[in-house]
C-alpha cells in the first residue's frame, strides 16, 4: 500500500486560517480516496523537530524540511506528496525551487499537483522530460509574483511612514513597553523597565555584557520570554536599542549583489516612551565603542555568525586566552544559562577548515548553473500553452503515436524553442557568489593566512551555508547548505595533535 502525505499538513503551521486549508484538505483527501491511497496524517513539520536535519526551512522553505524527512527515513520510497500547485511548494529561486523538487523525485517520492492533476515522478519524467520545463516556469512565476507582493508591501509602508509623527505604525514594539489599544499609544511595563535602566546603568560602570547576564541570571532576573536566560547577546541588544530614548529606526529589506540586506530609513524621535535619558544613552554607547576597539583582535573567525553548538544551538563566539591562543565558547554557557562550559582551541579547528574546504568549495563553484533574464521563458512556455490549446483531442506527450493526419510539429517546435530557452538562461545571483568562492580559494592557497583571508573566506561561507554546528562529542562540524544537504569536517584528529 501507497502512502500520500499533504504538504499542506506538513506545512500546517504557517497556514492556520482561511478557506484554503479546508479546500486543500479536502483535494488531498479526495485523490487518496480515489487511488486508494493512505493518506498520512501524523508527520507534520512539528513532529520532525526532533530530527538534527531541522532548521533549514529559513532558507529551503518547508519543501526543504520535508526532503530531510525523506532522508532520515521518516517518509518511505515510493510515497506521494499531495501538493495543490507547484507554487505551495516553494516560492524562493527557480533555481533552488526545482534543485529541491529534482532531489525529492530522485529520492523515490511522487509529486502530484492536485488542481491539474500533474505527476512529477522519475518514470513520468523519463517519459516527458517537459514536465521539468513546466516546473521551472511554475517556479519562475511564483517567485516573480513574490517579489510584486513584496514591492506593494514596501510602497504601503512608505505612506504609513508619512502619519508616525502622530500613529502608531505597528504594535510591534520593544518587550519593555505595550500598546495601549484604547489609547492608540505605547505604555511603559515598569518592571521590566527597571531592567533596562539597571543594564544600562552596569555597562555605564564598566562590566561586560557577559558579567551582566551572569548577574542577571544568578539573581533569576525574568527575562521577556518565559524559559530563557540571559546570555552576552540578548544585554547587547538592549544597551544598544535606541528605542531606550524612544527613537524608532524603521528598516526595509532590499537585494544588493545577490543577498537580501536590512537596511534602516530615517529615524523617528518621540515614537516611543523615554526609558533612559539621552545623556545615559550616549555615555554607554561611547563606552560599548571602547570596549569594541580594546578589544578587537585581528584573529580572523572563518565560522563568524555561523558556528552554533551541537549540545544546545548557542551561537560559539571566539575568546582570547593569552598564550593559549583563541578559544571558541558556547555563548549560552559563557553567560552561565545552562549549556556545559568548555573552550575549544580555535587553532586546530582553522586548520582542519583548510584542509578540508578547498574541495568543498570547488565542488560547489563547479556546480554553479548559469540562468538570467525571464522574458524568452515566458514567450516560449505560452507558445507550449497555445499550440497544446489547439488540439485538446490529441494526446499531449510527443512521443505518442497517431495517424497520417495527426501534425505535431508545431507542438515540437514551441516545445524545442522552450527547451532552448531554459538552456540559455541567465542566473546574475550566481556570479556573486562565485565571485566570493575564487576569492576564497585563492585565499585558502595562501602561505601568509592572516585575519582578512579568514574574514574573505567567511563572506564565501556564509554565500553557501546556513549554520556550521560544531558537535564535540563526535568531533565534527556539520556544515547546513542553503539548498538542505550537510557536509561534515572532522576536527577531532587536528585537536588531538595539538594537544601532543
Amino acid at each position: 500500500m501507497k502512502y500520500a502525505y499533504s504538504y499542506l499538513r506538513f506545512s500546517s503551521t504557517d497556514q492556520v486560517c482561511g478557506d484554503s486549508v479546508r479546500r486543500q484538505t479536502s483535494l488531498a483527501a479526495a485523490h487518496a480516496e480515489e487511488f486508494g491511497l493512505t493518506l498520512d496524517d501524523q508527520l507534520t513539520n512539528q513532529g520532525f523537530g526532533i530530527s538534527s536535519f531541522r532548521g533549514q526551512n529559513v532558507v529551503s522553505g518547508r519543501l526543504g524540511d520535508f526532503l530531510a524527512a525523506v532522508s532520515a527515513g521518516l517518509v518511505p520510497h515510493d510515497s506521494i506528496l499531495l501538493v495543490e500547485n507547484l507554487d505551495r511548494l516553494s516560492r524562493d529561486s527557480a533555481l533552488h525551487a526545482q534543485n529541491l523538487l529534482t532531489q525529492i523525485v530522485l529520492a523515490g517520492v511522487t509529486i502530484v499537483t492536485l488542481a491539474d492533476r500533474r505527476i512529477y515522478s522519475i518514470e513520468e519524467l523519463r517519459r516527458d522530460p517537459m514536465g521539468l520545463i513546466f516546473a521551472l516556469i511554475n517556479f519562475i512565476r511564483a517567485n516573480e509574483e513574490s517579489e510584486l507582493k513584496s514591492f506593494r508591501a514596501k510602497a504601503n509602508w512608505v505612506a504609513k511612514r508619512t502619519t508616525a509623527s502622530t500613529k502608531v505604525l505597528t504594535a510591534c514594539c520593544p518587550r519593555w513597553l505595550m500598546l495601549d489599544k484604547k489609547r492608540e499609544r505605547f505604555v511603559v511595563i515598569p518592571e521590566r523597565a527597571q531592567i533596562v535602566k539597571e543594564i544600562f546603568d552596569l555597562v555605564e560602570r564598566g562590566q561586560s555584557f557577559t558579567e551582566i547576564s551572569r548577574a542577571l541570571n544568578a539573581s533569576e532576573t525574568p527575562t521577556w520570554q518565559a524559559g530563557k536566560s540571559w546570555t552576552r547577546h540578548s544585554v547587547s541588544s538592549i544597551a544598544k536599542c535606541s528605542a531606550a530614548i524612544g527613537t524608532f529606526v524603521p528598516h526595509h529589506y532590499e537585494w544588493d549583489a545577490g543577498h537580501q540586506v536590512r537596511r534602516p530609513f530615517v529615524p523617528i524621535r518621540n515614537y516611543y516612551p523615554r526609558v533612559v535619558s539621552i545623556e545615559k544613552f550616549e555615555r554607554v554607547q561611547a563606552r560599548r565603542h571602547e570596549a569594541y576597539r580594546g578589544g578587537q583582535v585581528s584573529i580572523g573567525y572563518m565560522l563568524a555568525q555561523l558556528a552554533l553548538c551541537g549540545a544546545c544551538k548557542g551561537a560559539v563566539q571566539l575568546i582570547r586566552r593569552g598564550e593559549n591562543g583563541p578559544s571558541m565558547v558556547c555563548s549560552t554557557a559563557k553567560a552561565g544559562a545552562g549549556c556545559q562550559y568548555a573552550e575549544i582551541p580555535y587553532r586546530p579547528i582553522e586548520s582542519a577548515l583548510r584542509k578540508e574546504l578547498p574541495a568543498i568549495l570547488l565542488d560547489h563553484f563547479n556546480s554553479f548553473d548559469r540562468f538570467g533574464s525571464t522574458h524568452r521563458l515566458r514567450a516560449a512556455q505560452n507558445g507550449v500553452d497555445r499550440a497544446r490549446r489547439a488540439r485538446p483531442d490529441l494526446n499531449i506527450s510527443t512521443s505518442a503515436g497517431g495517424g497520417a493526419d495527426v501534425n505535431f510539429e508545431p507542438l515540437r517546435a514551441a516545445e524545442e524553442e522552450l527547451q532552448e530557452a531554459v538552456e540559455s538562461y541567465q542566473q546574475r545571483s550566481t556570479t556573486v557568489a562565485s565571485r566570493k568562492i575564487s576569492i576564497a580559494l585563492e585565499c585558502l592557497d595562501e602561505q601568509q593566512w592572516d585575519g582578512n583571508e579568514a574574514l574573505r573566506v567567511n563572506h564565501a561561507l556564509k554565500s553557501i551555508f546556513t549554520e556550521a554546528c560544531v558537535d564535540t562529542s563526535n568531533g565534527v562540524i556539520d556544515l547546513y547548505r542553503k539548498d538542505g544537504a550537510i557536509l561534515q569536517i572532522p576536527f577531532s584528529g587536528f585537536l588531538q595533535s595539538a594537544i601532543n
